[in-house]
This record gives C-alpha cells, structure tokens and sequence, in this order.
C-alpha cells in the first residue's frame, strides 16, 4: 500500500514490497511544525494558491487491507472542495487514528498527511500544472511535516532514479545501457543515502516509514525492524504500519529461504541443496496454467502447445525481473516467428502497476496473467516458486527443458531447440 503514490509501483530496487510503486507523485510539503493550529479537531484546512488551486475537489483517504487473497484499496473517508479564494476545510465521516492517509488533489495529485482526531492540520501549498508540490507549509501535525521533509528530497531523486531505469529498458545500444546502468546506481546510492540519514536524524518519528517504502527490506532487516520496533506504539493502530510490518515480514521469510538453498562449501557436513527453485524441473511435463489476461480473458500455457514456450515467473516490484526484462524482450523478437511464445505469471497484487511495467518494458507478447494474489499466486504456488524471476522453457511436446536461463543461455537454448 502507499499513501504518496496511486498508480504504479515502486520498491524497484530487488524483490520488493508488493504494495509499494511510482506514478503521479506528490513531493514534500516543507514545514516546521508542531504549533498550534486553529480550528477543529479531527479536521484537515487550507488554502491553495493559483488557479489550478480554486475550486478544486479533493478525497482524503485511508487504505483498508485486503481479506482472503483479495488486493486491499484505498477508500475515501471525507471530501471538500475549495472556493474560488482557494480555502478549504475537510472533516473526515470518523474519528482518525493515528495513520498515514492519502489527501488526493483534483484527483491526480496525492499528498501524505499523518495525524489522528487529536488533530487539526493546516496546510499551505500551490497547485502545479504537474509534478512536484513544493514551497507549502503545514501546521498541525509535527509528524506530517517531517514526513514531507523526507518526500521533497527523496521524490525527484525516486523519479529520477525511474526514468533512468525506464530508458535502461528501451535502449538496445550496450554502451548507453552501461552508461545508463552506472547513473541509476549512483542515484540509488545518493537516495538510499538520504533515506538513511533521515531515519537516522529523526529518531521514533512516526514519518519513518516513508523512507522505508524506498529501501529494500531484505539487505536492510535490522534497519526495518528497528524502525517498525520504534513506531509501533504510535502506530499499531494504522494500516500503513501493519501494511509494512507484513511485507517486511514476508520479504525477509523469502530471504531466508533464498540463503537456505546456497550451497556452503566446506566440510561436507552441510545438507545439499535442493535441485530446484520449484516442484519441476527438466524432463518433468509443465503444468497447465489457467489464469486471466489484463483484458479479463482466460489464457492457458496448453493451448501454445506445439511451440517453445518460456514460463516467466515476474512481478512489477521485482527489480532483477525488469533487468532481466530486455533480454526476454530480445529472444522473444529474434525466435517468435520460429513457433517461440512468452508466457508471463505475474505475482503482482495491483493491476495498473502490473499493466504499467508491461507497457514500460515493452512486453509485447500476448500471454500476461496475473490473478493480484501476490506471492499467492496460483500458479506460482502449484509451481512451488519460491523467488523471482523464475523461469522455465517448455519444449513443444509440454516438457520443461531448461529452467534459469538468462540471456545468451536463453538464445543458446532456442537455437538448439527451433533450429
């Protein structure tokens, strides 16, 4: 779930939170607060500058988790529209608890604001044609403006660090990929850095889980759990902090699986690792797989009997799985017409995100399904999947034929197979 953002994913970085993403981003309001804040309680006020600020409509937000495998959503809890002077005040339908909620602008540009009934937030912005709020001020809530101090640096470094990986995705040209792979790992140091330092200056703020949604909880675990130790008596009540917790939780079980199937060398004493990263590998026949298509069609691997098929376990949030993206976009293009299909299982649990990275990687095969059941995903439970990117090549009789292949592998392994 992400309170600052609305359309698609984020976590880029390794396998990352499923509800985290970027898309219609709204950076920091910057504030220093704390005083007191005219007004009633359990009330968000304010006035927006410009015309793009008068008479505009707003929703204010809290996320409700999913139940029985279902993706959660947002749901709104109060609207307002400002006058034609720009002010506005929004009560929400309840009293509040202490959370992360979502003011959504017009429609298409989302701000965080932390507080609870206790609370009376004021808040002082100018409404762009696009991009960033910047230069606003918010009363109210202290937490709320250490929140937006984080977002105002950390949004154009995070949209930033997107469009290098976006143009990573769409360039064919080696050179420019080094060059543009070598400028995304500066930039993911240079925000991971300030992610970092913000937790690090801002000891038990409630604003720090909004680092936490752009640091990978599997090389940072102890950070993560010292974090979500230090704001779990603030925020136990939130859905943002148990949305965390959860994810946090399953990325280090998944982790720790990864660490149990390396193998240490050594004595000879320790167990030997299992032969697959599922229930199947080569000689075994690949099971059908009935799923929908982002248009609601059901797609089954069968009915690509008869061609080599490469099953390609991905999600949207996975950053090794949109790396490894281009060169199943090259084989794809070079043996397609040779009886070669992409059949992709998504782990996605949010459909514009999971549609989203298919337009931005350029997956231009048919077969895409997904069911938005994360990590239990039908498909990659019945596979026994149990990291990503998984895939497995599938000969034209329905026998898998090679599983981890990667680039050079891959195009290797078609030559043999179509030729």
């Amino acid at each position: 779930m992400k309170v600052f953002e609305q359309i698609t994913p984020r976590f880029p970085q390794g396998t990352r939170m499923t509800w985290l993403a970027i898309v219609a981003m709204s950076a920091g309001l910057l504030a220093g607060c704390g005083e007191a804040t005219n007004g009633p309680k359990n009330a968000i006020s304010g006035v927006f500058r410009g015309e793009n600020g008068l008479g505009v409509e707003m929703d204010l937000r809290r996320w409700v988790a999913g139940t029985n495998g279902r993706m959660g959503k947002f749901e709104s809890i109060g609207s307002a529209t400002s006058d034609m002077q720009g002010h506005f005040q929004l009560i929400p339908d309840r009293a509040l608890v202490l959370d992360y909620y979502q003011l959504m602008v017009s429609g298409m540009t989302p701000m965080v604001v932390i507080m609870d009934s206790t609370m009376h937030v004021h808040i002082k912005a100018e409404i762009p044609d696009g991009g960033f709020i910047a230069d606003a001020i918010i009363t109210g809530s202290k937490a709320a403006a250490e929140v937006h101090e984080y977002y105002a640096k950390a949004m154009p470094m995070q949209t930033s660090l997107s469009m290098l990986r976006g143009s990573m995705q769409r360039t064919k040209d080696r050179g420019k990929m080094q060059e543009l792979s070598d400028r995304a790992a500066q930039k993911k140091l240079e925000a991971d850095n300030w992610a970092k330092q913000f937790i690090q200056d801002h000891p038990g703020s409630p604003a720090l889980l909004g680092p936490l949604e752009h640091l990978d909880p599997r090389s940072n675990a102890a950070l993560f759990d010292e974090v979500l130790k230090a704001t779990e008596e603030q925020l136990r009540d939130g859905a943002f902090h148990q949305a965390i917790t959860s994810a946090t939780r399953g990325a280090q079980v998944t982790r720790k699986n990864a660490r149990e199937r390396v193998v240490k060398k050594g004595n000879g004493a320790n167990p030997p690792r299992p032969a697959k990263n599922a229930r199947y590998g080569v000689g075994d026949e690949a099971p059908d797989i009935a799923m929908r298509d982002p248009d609601g069609n059901i797609r089954r691997l069968s009915d690509l009997r008869g061609k080599v098929v490469l099953v390609d376990f991905w999600a949207s949030w996975c950053g090794p799985c949109r790396r490894e993206n281009p060169n199943v976009v090259r084989a794809y293009e070079q043996f397609n017409a040779e009886g070669f299909e992409v059949f992709s299982v998504s782990l996605d649990q949010n459909a514009d995100r999971w549609k989203a990275a298919i337009a931005m990687d350029g997956l231009n095969w048919p077969n895409h399904v997904c069911d938005l059941k994360g990590w239990q995903n039908e498909a990659a439970r019945a596979y026994g999947v149990s990291s990503i990117p998984h895939a497995l090549l599938v000969d034209q009789n329905g026998t898998i034929a090679a599983t981890h292949l990667r680039g050079r592998e891959l195009a290797a392994k078609l030559n043999e197979l179509l030729r």
